[in-house]
């Protein structure tokens, strides 16, 4: 039978996927995307749902960041930050969704994974771990503070007459060899003084070897799509809600150098395990 798999591309989440483990890479964007069909065989299908399953650091992530969109789209109309408490709230009302859905609507979600967020935590085990539980209990407000105290959304609040929000959120993509390349900025913006662009990227976990990599193929991106010529003209920053911390820096030849290399073996790589190109 011929099956029509979506259109080959690539991103780094999808290279990360591949680095791990070549099965899951199978599952993930080739069973899984085929299991949305009503003819799917019931591995397909049950490979949708697996892949819409979120951990409770997913969850808790995704809802920040979602914080984070909502505060930087309106920063016109505002007269002042949001209130911890406020945003507190707003990420609590989505854990205890996602909670209630684990726990009684499981049902429901077999039917249409991507309607519902299913804790993997209570997939596999059941429950929530105490300790699971008491960690984002500690996390919580020290994460929120960290956010609405953060340097890239004072800097915005402070300068937002000038400084222009190009993206957040926002699917984009560039082409590699025919190949379309995606990425997801949290922030992209560009001040209107200097005319540099900012690209910021928020994390709630801890950090890892891979920022620099991610915020160089931004780097890419705005450096394509915006035809810059040098990259002084663009400032790289990572804040880590975690601790309160933050790395600002201008990408090098070398972190571009090193995207391009990576695109490219990552490609020749994903494209030797397919019969047909």
């Amino acid at each position: 039978m011929n099956i029509k798999y979506p259109e080959f591309s690539w991103s780094l989440s999808r290279h990360k996927t591949l680095s791990e483990c070549a099965r899951r890479y199978y599952f993930s964007y080739y069973a899984s995307p085929i299991g949305r069909r009503r003819n799917a065989s019931n591995l397909q299908k049950h490979a949708w749902r697996l892949k819409n399953l979120q951990s409770l650091a997913m969850v808790f992530g995704s809802s920040v960041h979602e914080q984070i969109h909502r505060i930087v789209n309106s920063l016109d109309e505002l007269k002042e930050l949001p209130l911890q408490l406020e945003i507190m709230a707003n990420i609590s009302s989505d854990l205890n969704k996602s909670y209630c859905d684990s726990k009684y609507r499981q049902n429901l979600w077999l039917e249409m994974p991507s309607d519902y967020l299913i804790l993997s935590e209570i997939y596999f085990d059941g429950e929530l771990s105490l300790e699971a539980i008491s960690e984002y209990q500690q996390r919580f407000p020290d994460t929120v503070h960290n956010l609405i105290s953060c340097n890239t959304v004072n800097d915005l609040f402070r300068r937002r007459k000038d400084t222009k929000l190009i993206a957040s959120e926002r699917f984009g993509f560039i082409e590699v060899r025919g190949v379309k390349v995606w990425i997801v900025m949290d922030l992209l913006y560009r001040h209107l003084g200097n005319g540099k662009y900012g690209i910021t990227d928020f994390k709630t976990g801890k950090r890892s070897e891979n920022d620099r990599t991610q915020l160089a193929l931004y780097a890419k991106f705005v450096k394509e799509s915006f035809q810059i010529v040098t990259e002084d003209q663009i400032e790289l920053r990572n804040e880590y809600l975690n601790d309160g911390s933050f790395v600002s820096f201008a990408p090098t030849r070398y972190d571009f150098q090193n995207i391009d290399y990576l695109i490219h073996t990552s490609i020749d790589w994903m494209q030797s395990y397919l019969q047909d190109i």
